[in-house]
């Protein structure tokens, strides 16, 4: 049996990152707040700088990502390092 966590605990939990997100982009502040549906497409780097974590990896993101899905937003991160198309 795999575990998940209860999404009342998952929200206060990552109540500081919706709120970095709901100021940073107003499509996801209406969809988190209404239930509705919404894909939010960021880069790594602005995703750390809004929702710090321990490192700069898009693995310290996965349970965040998770919970936002169960809620029906989409949130995709893009990294440097590991996407070919986004040359610097």
């Amino acid at each position: 049996m795999k575990y998940s966590h209860n999404n009342e605990i998952e929200e206060r939990y990552f109540a500081l990152d919706i709120e970095s997100l709901k100021q940073h982009d107003e499509g996801f502040k209406t969809a988190y707040d209404c239930g509705s549906d919404y894909e939010l497409t960021i880069k790594l780097i602005d995703l750390f700088v809004l929702c710090p974590r321990k490192r700069q990896r898009k693995q310290q993101y996965k349970r965040f990502v998770k919970y936002l899905a169960s809620r029906g937003i989409t949130l995709s991160i893009i990294s440097r390092k590991h996407d070919k198309n986004n040359k610097v």
